[in-house]
């Protein structure tokens, strides 16, 4: 062996000391990673829990609201009054519907030629004939609707509409009320998630109904391009992971409600995920005392094992040097190394013996 393949080579101490902190410190890398999986697959779980909850309750009050409406249009639509299609007697019952909701500040009838009949607020009557809700209705449409802007409000106005119908079930005119968004805008803006977390609800078309910012939702703002909504609208995909301009990574959680409309819960991705940062950081930091503490051992253990040998390789040396009466103070040891000790101390004797003999001879 050269003397470059000599000082190149390790020795005991450290080939011991790399042993045991591998034995050390892999297992609870091992253990670490597994440990991170099953959290990380947890949280994960966590967050689209929260989110699905708060979509789903949010739904189920949205389509409860409309539901609400919808039903009470269509026992007016079926009462005699309304049925007559004469604004004499259409007029108390759209009077009575306007006092009753506080939220619809009009309700009205209209024929199928798109002539106001009757409404609740004694306003010139008007055409209504290119309204999209009528033209919902007249298409056959069990229910029409429409979202826009109150001229009275400047805010989000929900129309609904359903069809008058004759004796022989055919349409003949159009029951419909107008009616402010404030208390389902108000339902869906109060729900937080978090600090970053809010909710905001999308028509068909992708435009504001409600949402945080008041800009927003006073000019109907078009989110046709955000990225839950094309993610819902065309890949199916409910829940989705994104960077907003604000340059935040986000991760949402969309519902299409039975009316057609588009909610969207949404959290920044580091508050929803930061219990699983700190889990992280903890277990990081642990892996690490755990490396230093497995280095520390070892340094005493193979300091200890290693102290011996060298001593017992120094009276190894005295001995073929001559220095037969040479001992370890490990021959006393009751080990291996004590076992090694008295060897040596043995050889030694017995070569002093030899030599003797020799010398006689």
């Amino acid at each position: 062996m050269t003397a470059t393949e000599q000082k190149n080579t390790l020795g005991i101490f450290p080939k011991l000391l790399i042993v045991m902190i591998l034995v050390a410190t892999v297992p609870l890398a091992l253990i670490w990673y597994a440990t991170s999986q099953s959290t990380s697959a947890l949280v994960h779980d966590q967050v689209s829990q929260r989110l699905s909850q708060t979509s789903t309750t949010l739904s189920s009050y949205i389509n409860g609201w409309v539901e609400m409406n919808v039903r009470m249009l269509n026992q007016n639509a079926d009462t005699p009054a309304v049925a007559s299609m004469q604004q004499v007697q259409q007029t108390p019952i759209l009077k009575i519907i306007n006092e009753q909701y506080e939220w619809i500040y009009l309700a009205f009838t209209v024929a199928i030629n798109g002539n106001n009949i009757s409404r609740s607020d004694d306003k010139p009557l008007t055409q209504y004939g290119d309204r999209s809700y009528v033209r919902q209705v007249l298409g056959g449409k069990a229910l029409g609707q429409q979202v826009l802007i109150g001229k009275t409000s400047g805010k989000p106005a929900l129309v609904l509409a359903t069809p008058i119908k004759s004796d022989d079930k055919k349409t003949k005119g159009i029951l419909a009320i107008a009616m402010t968004l404030k208390e389902l805008s108000s339902k869906v803006v109060d729900s937080k998630i978090g600090s970053t977390g809010y909710a905001f609800l999308l028509d068909p078309e992708g435009r504001v109904i409600a949402h945080p910012s008041a800009d927003y939702t006073s000019q109907r703002k078009d989110m046709s391009s955000h990225p839950a909504y094309r993610g819902l609208m065309f890949d199916n995909q409910s829940e989705l992971e994104y960077t907003d301009e604000q340059n935040n990574r986000v991760i949402s959680y969309s519902t299409k409600t039975p009316h057609g409309w588009i909610l969207v819960v949404q959290q920044n991705h580091a508050e929803a995920y930061a219990s699983l940062k700190d889990n992280h950081q903890q277990a990081q930091i642990l892996l690490v005392g755990a490396l230093v503490l497995a280095f520390a051992l070892a340094l005493i253990v193979s300091g200890r094992l290693i102290k011996p040998i060298k001593r017992l390789t120094l009276v190894a040396d005295k001995v073929s040097r001559g220095d037969f009466d040479s001992e370890s103070e490990d021959i006393k040891r009751m080990d291996e190394l004590g076992d090694l000790a008295r060897a040596i101390s043995r050889l030694g004797q017995s070569v002093r013996l030899s030599m003797e003999h020799f010398q006689r001879q």
